[in-house]
């Protein structure tokens, strides 16, 4: 990158530079401002001259920054109001921090949430397809009934968080924190939790088939009336895992080990236990 256009740019994006929606603004305009500096250079300006017209042809972006800005800092200044019933689709509250936030009925699709402190916040009825929620922090939050379809909440810790009766279609866990979220009622076909963290979890009348808990340790954690069909324990350490009502006859339960409490359960529900040790 040309040392004296990244001054310039320096210069221009300086104020704005805490503000995620505008660093994008800043690295997107510098790759192009950089190529069309090439491009004049090989058609044969010298250096100054392709600098000034590579200037110029920028025009005055100050009003879109300030328009992109006063947008994010206002969203950031509402923290701890209510959000509700609002459409703020692709907002960006990235490493904002909202303590018992009310975000409920509001429309959030592809919106950042990412690296966010959203505690005790609640999302009930909220459409937040596609939506960013990377190493969130959010305990006692509530997404119940909210549409979900291919969000990512990888790397967050959603410990005492209800899910119950989302779309999670496509929904990425992995090495999120779970302890005792309560993910019910929802269809979780097929998705993973690998590097998850699944202590007490709640997975009543869920249907989890074809999903893969290969190698995990499960503490307390709840497939009450779930669907299994397919679902893979090998290798899982059990301890006080409750299965009462589950469909668990045609779950892998290969090379697991488990307490004999939830051993006799399984028994009882006729899974197959060939190749299970109990401690």
């Amino acid at each position: 990158m040309n040392k004296k256009l990244i001054k310039y740019l320096e210069g221009v994006f300086s104020p704005y530079e805490d503000l995620h929606s505008v660093k994008e603004l800043k690295e997107e305009l510098s790759n192009d401002l950089q190529e069309k500096l090439s491009d004049l250079k090989n058609q044969g300006y010298d250096d100054e001259v392709a600098y000034n017209m590579t200037i110029d042809s920028i025009g005055d972006i100050s009003e879109i920054i300030e328009s992109i800005s006063a947008k994010t800092r206002e969203l950031q200044q509402m923290v701890g109001q209510d959000f509700s019933n609002i459409n703020l689709q692709n907002s960006d509250f990235k490493g904002v921090k909202v303590h018992d936030g009310k975000f409920n009925g509001s429309a959030l699709k592809e919106s950042d949430f990412s690296d966010s402190d959203l505690s005790n916040s609640s999302f009930k009825g909220t459409d937040l397809q596609n939506s960013d929620f990377k190493k969130v922090t959010l305990h006692d939050g509530t997404f119940n009934g909210s549409a979900l379809k291919g969000s990512d909440f990888s790397g967050s810790d959603l410990t005492n968080t209800s899910f119950n009766g989302c779309d999670l279609t496509n929904v990425r866990f992995e090495g999120a924190n779970l302890t005792r979220t309560k993910l019910t009622s929802v269809g979780l076909k097929n998705i993973s939790f690998k590097s998850c963290v699944l202590d007490y979890t709640d997975f009543t009348y869920s249907d989890l088939s074809g999903v893969c808990f290969d190698n995990q340790t499960l503490i307390g954690t709840i497939f009450k009336g779930s669907g299994l069909s397919g679902t893979s324990f090998k290798n899982v350490v059990f301890r006080n895992v409750y299965f009462k009502s589950a469909n668990v006859k045609k779950a892998i339960f290969d090379g697991a080990t488990m307490d004999k409490l939830t051993y006799a359960v399984l028994k009882g529900s006729k899974a197959n236990l060939t190749d299970v040790t109990v401690i």
